[in-house]
């Protein structure tokens, strides 16, 4: 299981990356109504307003944006566009999915995920590739639901050119489609991360995990049958406090030594996903 702990993550990288973004959705034209914000920087924007007393999101060290695939018909010049775009704004293709930019001396990462069946979960999938665009995206179980789940939200930050303050509209993984990325990540990869994004985000939606769950009862893609796998998960994952879910999540905010802690944020994660689910059904 991953180590990573909340001590890594700080306001100023988060910022960072909020800037990367602004700029971003700022210079790709068209192509900002077809990529959704996907990861650690989505909890922020799908939260929205914290519950008085909340603790502010840890934040995140990279982007995540999910590519919607368009249809069969589309010209590589889209995608060719998009990769044209990236690099007039100072991005340099670290590979075909993942882009860098170094801000204040940081590296930060964007990459870009999709799901399709033409590669296996896990690999690269290239939707022109051979056509003169080399752009590529990360096939991630989930990534396509977002698509058809998400929230409209207006960010404001300082754009990374120098060219002043900017607003854009950023589409967002909504509560629903975030939860079904967030458990299939952990499945997948153990990260204590997940385990925490998931947890934050069901504990301080709204009124709490139950207005998260009425939420995703009436979401668009409730019945499709990723997001009954996802809500199976959930179930066993966060059965009871020495399952490997709400072990993440505690060592995740925990400090080193702090076993009542530990203990009680077991138990918190625990509660947290019976109440969402109980609400869902």
């Amino acid at each position: 299981m991953s180590k990573r702990h909340y001590t890594h993550y700080d306001e100023v990288t988060t910022a960072r990356c909020e800037r990367v973004l602004v700029t971003l959705l700022g210079d790709i034209g068209p192509w900002s109504q077809r990529v959704y914000l996907a990861g650690g920087l989505a909890p922020r924007y799908i939260v929205g307003i914290l519950p008085e007393g909340a603790r502010p999101h840890v934040g995140t060290t990279d982007v995540d944006l999910v590519i919607g695939l368009a249809v069969e018909g589309e010209s590589s010049e889209a995608y060719r566009t998009l990769e044209n775009n990236l690099k007039k704004a100072g991005f340099e293709a670290e590979s075909s999915f993942r882009w860098m930019k170094k801000v204040e001396g940081i590296t930060v990462i964007v990459e870009f995920l999709c799901e399709t069946d033409q590669v296996e979960p896990g690999k690269i999938f290239k939707p022109k590739d051979g056509t003169g665009s080399g752009l590529g995206a990360f096939n991630v179980r989930g990534a396509q639901l977002v698509t058809r789940d998400y929230v409209e939200r207006e960010i404001e930050a300082d754009r990374l050119d120098g060219g002043g303050r900017s607003k854009v509209i950023v589409r967002v993984a909504n509560i629903l489609s975030y939860t079904v990325l967030k458990i299939l990540a952990f499945q997948d990869r153990h990260e204590n991360k997940d385990s925490y994004d998931l947890i934050y985000c069901l504990l301080n939606f709204g009124e709490g995990p139950e207005e998260a769950g009425r939420s995703g009862a009436r979401s668009a893609i409730r019945s499709d049958t990723q997001v009954e796998e996802a809500l199976r998960l959930l179930s066993e994952r966060f059965a009871n406090a020495d399952r490997d879910g709400p072990r993440a999540y505690g060592a995740f905010l925990a400090d080193a030594g702090d076993d009542e802690e530990r203990a009680r944020l077991r138990q918190e994660a625990v509660a947290v996903i019976r109440d969402f689910l109980a609400a869902m059904r």
